[in-house]
């Protein structure tokens, strides 16, 4: 399995353009790189946070805007597969935020899958986290 280069590089495109929107806070712009579907998954960091469709995704995605008055998150690597019309995408990033607890820094992992619709690929599940702080290099499991 392997996307062209030109493929793999619209897939990059969209998922920095769509974090480039989360970034400005833009929830509507941040939301039209995902499929409008009941069907779409979202996961993140937060035990509450499991999203099941375009609507709960949304307001998944207004809570975290809510909750952070700046924020920034720099995709640093990126690695995408996929056959035909489906893509999927592993990233690393940089990200920062400043909320009202203070300011924010850490390493956000992700996983995308993308459909293609018509010219534009659209995120249908997502799933972004942040590496545990108790759990050292080499281990497998988080201290207690």
């Amino acid at each position: 399995m392997a996307l062209t280069p030109e493929v793999r590089a619209e897939v990059r495109i969209t998922l920095e353009s769509m974090l480039e929107a989360y970034g400005r806070g833009d929830l509507d712009e941040v939301m039209s790189y995902y499929l409008e579907d009941d069907s779409i998954v979202g996961f993140g960091t937060g035990a509450d946070e499991r999203n099941l469709g375009w609507q709960e995704h949304r307001a998944q995605i207004q809570r975290d805007l809510a909750q952070s008055n700046q924020r920034q998150v720099v995709l640093d690597w990126f690695k995408a597969d996929g056959l035909g019309e489906v893509a999927w995408a592993a990233v690393e990033c940089s990200a920062w935020a400043q909320t009202e607890a203070g300011e924010f820094r850490g390493r956000l992992r992700g996983s995308f899958v993308l459909v293609k619709r018509g010219r534009a690929w659209k995120i249908v599940l997502s799933h972004a986290s942040l590496p545990l702080a108790s759990q050292a290099e080499g281990q497998s499991f988080p201290s207690t």
